[in-house]
């Protein structure tokens, strides 16, 4: 078994009430934020999304580090990779935040779940509508720094929140 498929199976058998490996439904009731510490890593990796600071992420990873989203098919590698996957992000949901659940980390590995909000602008007339949905992420590190985070979350209930379809659609390039 994979490591990320060991890790993921290890959140979900030991962590009661955290189901990073499963999506929650349309229309259910999200978990409050813990009160337990959250990886320093993970914060500064949330603060980035939440300042807006492309240049920030990237000095988080290592230099051959690895951002992916399964949502959009899309994988940035190297810093000015994940520089441009953060700006283009930005680009198109100016106000994206992160709003951290709970994380914990063992060893080099860490996991977070989150709900990533935002309006998005530039895909037509959308009518101001924003989305907000959960979020889990896992992520791999070296020497303190990122090597590599997978975020895990369901487009098509992103897509539905806006009005949008969801079939057959793909992120542009940065």
């Amino acid at each position: 078994m994979s490591t990320l498929r060991t890790l993921t199976a290890l959140v979900a058998l030991t962590v009661p009430g955290l189901s990073l490996a499963l999506p929650y439904p349309t229309g259910s009731t999200l978990p409050v934020a813990t009160s337990r510490p959250v990886p320093p890593i993970v914060q500064q990796w949330a603060d980035a999304w939440n300042k807006a600071d492309a240049a920030g992420m990237a000095r988080l990873f290592t230099e051959d580090g690895v951002y992916q989203d399964f949502a959009f098919q899309a994988k940035n590698t190297g810093k000015d990779g994940i520089a441009g996957w953060v700006t283009l992000t930005l680009k198109s949901i100016p106000d994206a935040h992160a709003v951290l659940l709970d994380a914990f980390q063992i060893g080099d590995r860490a996991a977070v779940q989150w709900v990533f909000s935002g309006t998005p602008v530039g895909f037509g007339d959308l009518g101001g509508k924003s989305f907000s949905v959960p979020v889990s992420s896992v992520f791999e590190l070296r020497d303190g720094k990122i090597e590599q985070v997978i975020d895990y979350y369901n487009r098509a209930d992103l897509f539905h929140q806006l009005g949008l379809p969801s079939d057959n659609w793909a992120a542009p390039k940065p």
